[in-house]
């Protein structure tokens, strides 16, 4: 066994470890007496609205995609682009791979005629965009909350993301200051991807107004989101303040990046349960709100493999793509309930 080996297999051990400790921490945080009887009570017609809606953010990870490769110049079907990130999401839920959905979404768009980078920046971007909306939807949501009410999980959140901005507002003015791009294309030290960072964003500086269009459509994207959980929580008999809700989604998207434990597992159903019990929502009610979340992301994941095995894998082993995204360290990915886009 490999040094390389040894630490992969120690890692995952650890996670492992950490994923069945919070696990077991719900489990006996939770009375599942309660939880029983608020799921049986859930309106099935709101949750039948919430999977439609969920398709639709879908389309509009699709659409955003898409738009971002046209960015580059590379045009793709809308059908197509739909198509793979449903199989991604199957990717993402099911395969026990590290290939990750956002990575075989790079492989599908790798071999272009403008290169690989292109492949890696528009999924780069669909997700930096996507982060950078639901933040600041998080932030308005915390500052005007904690004028109201002076509530610390807003303020705290308000603080960390006004300092966030502040570092990458300085950040931004010393990359421009000092032409660093330009510098990083110019060295032969750099990796040959960072190289073309500047090639890239000439590419976004050429398309201004789709640009604008692709962080707008992040902004869509992320309130269709909160509509979701608002309107999980309301089938299950909770009503929740849309603003403090911003607060709670934006706290639990930053923890779910935590690379600790397996697909996020315990680690945001756990602090789901935290932050919504801050604002007086029952631990039974969120749990039951943050499985449903898992749960209507399967019909996805489902649609997802009949794709891939019957229409999409064109005889090409799970393995081979694994095999081709390592040789290429596209971006990799791990699931949530929350994904980002």
């Amino acid at each position: 066994m490999t040094e390389t080996t040894g630490r992969k297999r120690a890692f995952f051990a650890a996670k492992l470890a950490i994923t069945v400790a919070l696990c077991a921490w719900i489990v006996a945080y939770v009375d599942w007496t309660q939880f029983w009887s608020t799921l049986r009570d859930a309106k099935l017609w709101i949750i039948g609205v919430v999977l439609v809606m969920r398709f639709g953010g879908f389309a509009i990870s699709s659409f955003k995609w898409q738009q971002l490769l046209e960015v580059h110049g590379l045009r793709y079907g809308f059908d197509r682009l739909m198509r793979w990130y449903f199989i991604a999401t199957f990717f993402n839920q099911f395969l026990p791979t590290s290939i990750g959905g956002d990575g075989y979404r790079v492989y599908k768009t790798f071999d272009n005629p403008r290169g690989a980078a292109r492949a890696v920046s528009a999924v780069f971007v669909e997700r930096l965009t996507g982060f950078a909306a639901l933040v600041m939807l998080g932030y308005v949501g915390a500052i005007l909350t904690y004028r109201r009410t002076a509530d610390p999980l807003a303020g705290a959140v308000a603080l960390i993301v006004s300092v966030g901005l502040a570092v990458g507002i300085v950040g931004a003015w010393v990359i421009h200051r000092f032409s660093l791009l330009q510098k990083i294309a110019a060295s032969r030290f750099w990796p040959k991807p960072l190289r073309s960072l500047p090639e890239l964003a000439g590419d976004y500086r050429s398309h201004p107004g789709r640009t604008m269009l692709v962080g707008s459509i992040s902004f869509v994207f992320h309130i269709n989101k909160l509509c979701v959980v608002w309107l999980l929580l309301y089938s299950l008999g909770a009503t929740v303040n849309a603003l403090e809700l911003a607060v709670v989604v934006v706290t639990v998207e930053v923890i779910a990046l935590l690379p600790v434990t397996l697909g996020g597992l315990g680690l945001m159903e756990g602090s789901f349960i935290y932050a919504m019990s801050h604002y007086g929502v029952g631990n039974e009610t969120a749990l039951a709100a943050a499985l449903l979340m898992r749960v209507l992301l399967v019909p996805f994941s489902l649609l997802g493999a009949f794709f891939y095995f019957v229409g999409d894998r064109a005889g090409e082993p799970v393995s081979a793509v694994g095999e081709r995204l390592a040789a290429s360290r596209p971006i990799q990915s791990e699931s949530n309930s929350f994904p980002v886009s």
